[in-house]
């Protein structure tokens, strides 16, 4: 597997795994999420530099309890770029939104629309169970970019079920997920910080 095709699955389920878009367009839409996205400058890279990868970052009406705190994190490589953004208070995490958005011309991997596609298919399929109950799933394609956008509401969602499909999920005692854990864990990953 060549470098390419592994920094194109890291970005393609980091954020997943970790937490335990032209004229023909094809939208999917899994819930009523009111999401806006604008575009932004290009994330910086984690991989060999590229030429500018577009980045949305998804603006969601997000209401957290008073004293939360905000996190964005991004990471990119050729052809994809990631922006999650979490919301904490104290050391737990309450809530994650992530954007990927692909290049599809600037994936180095064969029928990299319909891989894409498939891996968005086989996720929603694994977590349909949390769809409308702390979990939102959005794919889009647009020319030749392709988006995916999702949320884990953690204040919202039954963790010990979802430990059950994400088997990596480090809960603690409480039933809460470690900030600063996550963090470490993203930034090992290759994430980083927005300033």
């Amino acid at each position: 597997m060549n470098k390419t095709t592994k920094a194109f699955a890291l970005l393609f389920t980091a954020g997943l795994v970790l937490a335990g878009c032209g004229q023909k367009q094809d939208s999917t839409t899994t819930t009523q999420a009111q999401t806006t996205a604008t575009p932004t400058t290009a994330a910086p890279t984690t991989a060999a530099p590229t030429t500018a990868t577009p980045t949305t970052v998804a603006q969601a009406k997000t209401e957290m309890p008073a004293g939360a705190q905000k996190t964005v994190f991004e990471a990119s490589a050729k052809g994809g770029a990631e922006t999650m953004t979490v919301y904490y208070k104290d050391d737990a995490i309450l809530k994650q939104e992530t954007v990927e958005v692909y290049t599809l011309s600037q994936l180095e991997v064969e029928n990299a629309l319909e891989k894409l596609q498939n891996n968005a298919t086989r996720t929603k399929e694994a977590l349909k169970d949390f769809i409308g109950k702390g979990f939102e799933y959005n794919t889009e394609h647009k020319g030749d970019i392709f988006t995916i956008t999702y949320s884990f509401d953690y204040t919202k969602i039954d963790l010990d079920k979802l430990k059950e499909k994400i088997p990596g999920l480090n809960l603690r005692d409480d039933k809460t997920l470690s900030y600063s854990e996550f963090k470490e864990g993203l930034l090992k990953g290759g994430y980083k910080e927005k300033q």
